[in-house]
């Protein structure tokens, strides 16, 4: 009898237990990018590097622009949404359900660090830029 009860506590707390939610956390919520903060498949990228590929940003950094002109609203606004997409499609393909910024996720020690997507995330507003150009 004591077997039984042993065995079926044992069962409802491993059914209760996250078992790898807690292995990575976002530290800051607002470095999140895409997905869900509790996320199982991490991974991370630079946005500098991102945004330095981005054809709206660029012309916002050669214009020198700021938030008093009316340009660097709609610039910013283009780039951010290449931005986001990017990082949406790259995630999707490689099936990864959180993506901060690197550095925002918190990994426990003798866990390897979620992998870095910035390159992927760069060819994809590279393509996206170059299928605008296209058309």
């Amino acid at each position: 009898m004591r077997l039984v009860t042993w065995s079926a506590m044992a069962a409802l707390l491993l059914a209760l237990c996250p078992a790898v939610r807690a292995q990575n956390a976002c530290a800051d919520p607002r470095k999140i990018y895409y997905g869900d903060p509790e996320g199982v498949k991490p991974a991370t990228v630079r946005a500098d590097a991102c945004f330095a590929a981005i054809p709206e940003w660029q012309e916002i950094q050669r214009r020198k622009l700021g938030s008093n002109d009316a340009d660097y609203w709609i610039l910013v606004t283009a780039a951010n949404d290449r931005f986001h997409a990017a990082i949406e499609k790259v995630a999707k393909a490689a099936a990864y359900d959180l993506v901060c910024e690197q550095g925002a996720i918190e990994v426990p020690e003798g866990q390897a660090a979620p992998p870095d997507a910035t390159q992927a995330v760069v060819a994809e507003i590279k393509k996206s830029a170059d299928k605008k150009g296209k058309e």
